[in-house]
């Protein structure tokens, strides 16, 4: 093992040395001798000459350390080499409580697959965090020195996981358990309603509508409706302007963080960056999408009318128009016999260990010790 410094230019602050020894030097100094009558008619002698010398020896060296000790915390001090246990193992959440691994005096104790890597001796189990599991197999591939061995204890089926394959410096003693039994799949998000607003009574585009709200709901009778102005639109629903020129701001801000399906009679707003996202099987455009602040908007570019459109009719319909305004989540579920890292990453420099916080506790000893020095009854006594 050996001690380095991560900003070794933080021992420039050794140039603090030169305050503690002007101040004892000026200490020194402070008395003055005095003449006295009697003495002035004795035959003056030549002065000795003056040495340099400090005042209380013992204080100086202790706050001369103490500078020292706060100069090389600044310069961040790090041990390298340190002992590092044999083997980690790590539980992804959702095991079964009796598939948890057991402790072993040899190895380090178990701990979560969750940000900051508690042990599983906790409170409690960790819940669904921002970080997915390969994030945290590559955190952890990272931290540990490379001659630790890694066990990974994981349910039958994973959640938080993303596409990319993870490759480890190491290889993993993967384990597969069990599951709870309460780990189930999340429940996936539920259809919007729709509100149509500006549409005529004649327009087929109600018909093709309310069929793909009863679609989206079959269980719902209030699936569809038309909303007389923006104030009768429900919070729960998507709003769509079915009538001519642009809609208003406060439709917009109705949809504010949603979506607002426009009509191919809405105008059109040129400003915008419209991008086709809905092709028919010919190629032509169907629907485009624009970011019109602070909504999204989807406008449909032919009129929802069968006898024009026959893409309506497609089955297949309703399903489409709701990928495009209600996009479904990534997936993050995957079997954990598919999930198995592999060795052959590239093998991460060992971390060294942080040392300043007990740097900290020395500085903080010496530090009261120079104060009990520099108040001590000897010093403070007059000559």
């Amino acid at each position: 093992m050996s001690v380095g410094l991560l900003a070794p230019l933080g021992l420039a602050a050794l140039a603090a040395w030169l305050l503690p020894l002007l101040l004892h030097l000026a200490r020194r100094d402070a008395t003055r001798p005095t003449p006295f009558a009697a003495l002035r008619f004795l035959r003056e002698k030549p002065r000795p000459r003056r040495r340099l010398r400090f005042d209380d020896w013992p204080l100086l060296l202790v706050r001369l350390a103490l500078l020292a000790l706060l100069a090389l915390w600044l310069a961040w001090p790090v041990l390298h080499g340190a002992t590092a246990p044999v083997r980690w193992t790590v539980v992804v959440p959702g095991v079964a409580v009796d598939a948890m691994p057991a402790a072993d005096e040899r190895e380090a104790p178990p701990r979560w697959l969750a940000p900051g890597f508690p042990p599983i001796d906790g409170p409690s189990a960790p819940g669904a965090g921002t970080a997915t599991v390969s994030s945290l197999l590559r955190e952890l591939d990272m931290t540990l020195p490379a001659g630790t061995a890694l066990t990974v204890v994981a349910p039958e089926v994973i959640d938080g996981a993303d596409a990319a394959p993870v490759v480890l410096s190491r290889a993993v003693d993967w384990r597969i358990v069990p599951m709870r039994a309460d780990a189930a799949a999340p429940e996936p998000a539920a259809a919007p309603r729709l509100d149509v607003i500006g549409s005529a009574a004649d327009d087929p585009a109600r018909r093709v509508l309310r069929a793909v709200a009863r679609a989206w709901r079959a269980d719902d009778a209030e699936a569809f409706a038309i909303a007389r102005d923006v104030t009768s639109v429900r919070t729960d629903a998507l709003a769509a302007w079915w009538g001519e020129g642009a809609p208003s701001s406060h439709l917009l801000a109705h949809a504010a963080g949603g979506v607002l399906l426009l009509g191919a009679a809405s105008a059109r707003d040129p400003d915008l960056d419209w991008q086709p996202v809905w092709r028919g099987a010919d190629g032509e455009t169907l629907a485009e999408r624009a970011a019109c602040a602070p909504a999204t908007c989807i406008r449909f570019v032919q009129a929802l009318d069968p006898a024009r459109l026959p893409a309506v009719l497609d089955p297949a319909f309703p399903a489409r128009l709701r990928a495009l305004v209600q996009p479904p989540p990534a997936p993050a579920r995957i079997a954990a016999a598919d999930f198995a890292p592999a060795e052959g990453g590239a093998a991460y420099p060992p971390t060294p260990r942080d040392l300043r916080p007990w740097w900290a506790v020395l500085v903080a000893l010496l530090f009261a010790l120079e104060r009990w020095m520099a108040a001590s009854p000897r010093r403070n006594r007059g000559p």
